[in-house]
This record gives C-alpha cells, sequence and structure tokens, in this order.
C-alpha cells in the first residue's frame, strides 16, 4: 500500500489542517517538517517544491492541500469497524470484501469499488 510522506513548516495553517483531516481519516502518514529538519528542507528542495504542505503520495507529488487528490491516489481506504470502532487499512478496487477486524475478530463486507 502506498506510503504518504507530508511535508510541513511550523507556522502554515493549512499544514494543521491537512494532519487533522489525515488523523482523523484514519491515513498513516509520516511528517517531514522542514522548519526543524534541514535533511527534509534539503529533499523538499531536490524535488523542485517550493511550498507546504506538499506530500509524495507513492511516486506522485503534490503540493497544497487537495486531500481529494490525496484520497484518490491511494491504492486503500480505511473502514471502522461497526463492532469496535477500530479501523482497518482496505485495498481499492477490489469489489466486495469481506473484512475481519484484527481487534475484535468482527467480519463485515465493504464495497471497495465506488458507485
Amino acid at each position: 500500500m502506498k506510503e504518504i510522506i507530508m511535508y510541513t513548516s511550523e507556522t502554515c495553517p493549512h499544514c494543521k489542517t491537512a494532519k487533522d483531516y489525515l488523523k482523523n481519516s484514519g491515513f498513516k502518514y509520516t511528517e517531514k517538517n522542514v522548519s526543524r529538519d534541514p535533511m527534509a528542507r534539503q529533499e523538499l528542495m531536490n524535488l523542485k517544491i517550493m511550498g507546504v504542505p506538499a506530500f509524495i503520495v507513492g511516486s506522485e507529488s503534490i503540493v497544497g492541500l487537495d486531500l481529494k487528490r490525496i484520497e484518490h491516489i491511494l491504492d486503500y481506504t480505511v473502514e471502522t469497524c461497526p463492532t469496535c470502532q477500530h479501523r482497518s487499512r482496505v485495498p481499492k478496487g477490489k469489489g466486495k470484501l469481506r473484512v475481519t477486524c484484527s481487534k475484535c475478530q468482527t467480519q463485515y463486507l465493504v464495497n471497495t469499488v465506488k458507485m
């Protein structure tokens, strides 16, 4: 499954919005703060990206707060167990899948193809 890397800075209000959205949606990400980490700043410059938030999702880069594009690029969704509310990553585009919650072992169906 594709990894999300997010470049942020201390003073960016859109970075906070993006972090809150990803966390609340259950998407795991790696944060690289260019204000505190000179190596992260250099990585971003090497990618010829001059603003934050910036995201690397798989092999694609996204500059700015474009959450719909991030969701579109990801090869999974995050589904919530109806019993215990535990979140699990489920691959996209596989039709109807039976998911077994890793926390409570409840099985539930998920349609992974959007209509």
